[in-house]
């Protein structure tokens, strides 16, 4: 199930911009999803990335802001499932199972899976992750 405090502080994080980014974890007594981590307005992706456990999975909604290519400001909503590669099968099969509800509650966002923090950071940013990334050439094999 998901806590009806995840709507609310979507909601704050949405339409009033009120935090950074909010992270969710499925509550292992009541196996609902509930929010976890609530960053401040002035917080980063750094702080976000922080926020995420290294074995174990999470859901993150962030607002991540940056200028157009002319130069006008805007914002993108990503919501990030966070599979890091040490978290248990079981953990990474209940945020599975229960993504296309929560999915539901978070309208608006663009999703991304994520399972380092770089590949994090390069979806969110755009940035290519590293240089294993580039297209081969059939030449090179």
């Amino acid at each position: 199930s998901i806590d009806p405090q995840c709507a609310e502080v979507f909601q704050l994080l949405k339409i009033r911009r009120k935090h950074r980014f909010i992270v969710y974890k499925i509550d292992a007594t009541t196996e609902a999803v509930v929010p976890e981590t609530i960053g401040p307005r002035g917080a980063g992706l750094p702080e976000m990335l922080a926020a995420l456990p290294d074995a174990d999975s999470r859901y993150a909604i962030f607002d991540h802001a940056y200028k157009t290519y002319d130069g006008r400001p805007a914002n993108k909503l990503f919501f990030l499932s966070w599979f890091p590669p040490n978290a248990t099968p079981y953990s990474k099969m209940a945020y599975t199972h229960a993504k296309e509800h929560v999915r539901e509650v978070f309208t608006g966002v663009f999703d991304i899976m994520a399972r380092t923090t770089d590949e994090a950071r390069s979806l969110v940013t755009g940035e290519a992750e590293s240089e294993s990334d580039q297209e081969f050439d059939d030449d090179d094999f």
